[in-house]
């Protein structure tokens, strides 16, 4: 009855993994496995275990670091992406600023030669253009309903009218 050997397992490295890598892991459980039974107890693993928290411990501080630097990075960049934004409004709102200036320069320089005109007028021409201001087209005189429409909106100007 037991004259059966035992099966001992041999280990092969797996396809595509690269043999010194699995050199290592297989002398390092060697070493780990001090029984030789081909497996590893928790009395056989104290010192790989307080390398293993170490090596977590180490890789979440670059981790942290790392997420620092992250957040310095994109702090920056939102500082760009602001003060891009700010002067984009500004320049903006600049450029309305200029365009309203533009406008109201054409307006009042618009009222400013048609006073200059009016106050260039003799009687008669003064005459002629209120003429033109309350006549309807095409007529040659003046008639109530015409003159009311022109001065229906004025009736503040109606005392400057002598008696």
């Amino acid at each position: 009855m037991g004259s059966q050997p035992s099966k001992v397992q041999v280990l092969k490295c797996p396809k595509n993994y690269d043999p010194q890598k699995f050199k290592k892991i297989t002398t390092l459980f060697d070493k780990l496995d001090k029984d030789s039974n081909l497996g590893v107890s928790n009395d056989e693993i104290e010192h790989i275990a307080a390398l293993h928290i170490k090596n977590c411990i180490t890789r979440m501080q670059k981790t942290k670091q790392a997420k620092g630097k992250a957040l310095q990075v994109a702090k920056t960049q939102l500082t760009l992406d602001q003060k891009n934004a700010t002067d984009k409004i500004i320049n903006e709102f600049q450029a309305k600023t200029k365009e309203e200036e533009r406008i109201h320069s054409a307006a009042v320089q618009t009222l400013d030669n048609r006073i200059e005109w009016y106050e260039s007028l003799d009687n008669e021409g003064k005459s002629n253009a209120f003429m033109k201001a309350v006549m309807p087209a095409g007529e040659e005189h003046i008639d109530f309903w015409s003159f009311f429409e022109y001065m229906k909106h004025k009736t503040e100007d109606i005392q400057n009218i002598e008696k």
